[in-house]
C-alpha cells in the first residue's frame, strides 16, 4: 500500500481568528489564552476541513476513473503518532 503524508504547520493563526471571528477574538486569543491552545484548535479545525475535502474529492475522482479502492484518510498527531 502506498501512502501520502501531508504535514500542516499553520503560520498565521491570529489572522485566521481575525477573519473568522473578528478582532475581539484575536485580541483575546493573543492576550488571555495560551498560544498553544489556540494553535491546537485552529490546526484541528483546518485539518478536519482538509480531511473532509480529501475524502469527498478523492472518492469522486476515483469513481470517475473507474477505480475501485479502499480509502483510509485519518489524522495523526505528531506527538502521539495516532
Amino acid at each position: 500500500m502506498k501512502r501520502i503524508i501531508i504535514d500542516i504547520d499553520i503560520q498565521n493563526i491570529l489572522e485566521i481568528i481575525k477573519k473568522r471571528k473578528g478582532r475581539i477574538s484575536a485580541f483575546l486569543a493573543r492576550y488571555l489564552v495560551r498560544e498553544e491552545n489556540v494553535r491546537e484548535e485552529v490546526e484541528r479545525r483546518v485539518v478536519d476541513e482538509v480531511e473532509r475535502n480529501i475524502k469527498k474529492t478523492l472518492k469522486i475522482k476515483l469513481n470517475q476513473e473507474g477505480i475501485k479502492a479502499r480509502l483510509n484518510v485519518r489524522q495523526a498527531d505528531e506527538n502521539t503518532g495516532k
